[in-house]
């Protein structure tokens, strides 16, 4: 199994779009396989910071360290801020719409991470995790002066504004509406970086900046270009010094050549994207992360299969280096361990430059 450290250091210079000397892997691991691998309901897994690190820490056991620890409260995060959020007993949490109208915006504002929503509870839980953590000596290969543990990835503008809204309803609210979606899309950033914010002074500095938005590959090139571009480029550009990566696992063929616009170092992508494909496109401008099938292929295959997919992820992307091996999207619950095993395996069989 890869020394979680090389592994780090390898995914560092993949994303600086350098070669290392093999290919890094990234385990995008949710909520539900780490809750279902602990052995908890979710609810249970989201509700109790010991849970939480208890589970996360017997996946990383299990994996290595190549598994991540952090504050893990999925798509719910910030909109938790704005939403009444709905905590099914083992699923994952969602967030009811809180305004009805797209004219009700007038009435929103930005969120104190100090007071409001989710913000403080996952301050509790960070120093609470960390504490478990250095006392079992845990460690990580991107780790923080506060311990091991770290923060979750982060909701993009639109994923954010359509949880406000409601999905359906944001997106008719761009064609009837279109300056009041801006005016959420404003509250909506701004919420993010104030976010962000509270994890630079929680940590020290920002390693990475993980932006995940499936909603903005459900757009158009021109409503990409109006309603996300602007303001997903602002995030990352504020945060230009840190790892900047933008994941959407929508099917965005009409969109992918847009990637690169958003100021990200790297796209984690669809498994529906030809990675060779990718590499000639935009290659040369953002490392690739992906995309063997999360769950046609890693959950529901035997490791014969994913050993087969994640080569031709390697032989369509690695060459020149800017690629890390990943799964494309998250790997979720039912996931089979030794298919993630298959997924590590490869990159060191067919990874080498």
């Amino acid at each position: 199994m890869i020394d979680p450290m090389l592994n780090a250091m390898r995914l560092f210079q993949a994303i600086n779009g350098e070669q290392p000397d093999q290919v890094p892997v990234f385990l995008p691991i949710e909520s539900g396989f780490m809750a279902e691998y602990g052995g908890v309901p979710q609810r249970e897994y989201h509700n109790d910071p010991r849970r939480m690190l208890e589970c996360q820490a017997k996946a990383q056991k299990r994996f290595n360290g190549l598994s991540p620890l952090y504050t893990d409260f999925g798509v719910v995060t910030e909109a938790a801020a704005f939403c009444e959020i709905f905590w099914p007993e083992d699923d994952s949490p969602w967030a009811k719409p809180a305004i009805n109208s797209i004219d009700e915006v007038d009435n929103l504002s930005v969120p104190d991470t100090k007071r409001d929503g989710l913000f403080p509870r996952i301050m509790e839980y960070f120093e609470v995790m960390n504490a478990m953590a250095l006392e079992r000596g845990l460690q990580m290969g991107v780790g923080n002066p506060c311990g091991p543990v770290g923060f979750g990835s982060l909701r993009g503008p639109v994923v954010l504004a359509a949880l406000i809204r409601g999905i359906s309803e944001f997106m008719i609210d761009m064609f009837d509406k279109p300056d009041k979606c801006h005016q959420l899309l404003e509250i909506a950033t701004e919420t993010l970086l104030a976010y962000l914010d509270m994890q630079k002074r929680a940590l020290g500095s920002l390693a990475a900046v993980f932006l995940c938005d499936d909603i903005s590959g459900l757009l158009s090139p021109s409503l990409f270009k109006e309603f996300f571009l602007p303001y997903a480029a602002r995030i990352f550009r504020t945060h230009s010094d840190a790892l900047t990566i933008y994941h959407c696992d929508s099917e965005m063929h009409n969109l992918t050549e847009l990637a690169p616009e958003t100021g990200a170092r790297a796209f984690h992508m669809g498994f529906m994207h030809d990675m060779a494909r990718l590499k000639r496109t935009i290659g040369g401008r953002m490392c690739l992360i992906g995309n063997v099938a999360p769950v046609a292929v890693l959950m529901r295959e035997g490791p014969e299969r994913i050993l087969h997919e994640s080569r031709r992820c390697i032989e369509g992307a690695a060459a020149g280096g800017g690629f890390a091996l990943s799964s494309g999207g998250v790997i979720d619950r039912g996931t089979p361990p030794e298919n993630i095993d298959a997924l590590v395996e490869a990159s060191e069989r067919f990874g080498k430059y």
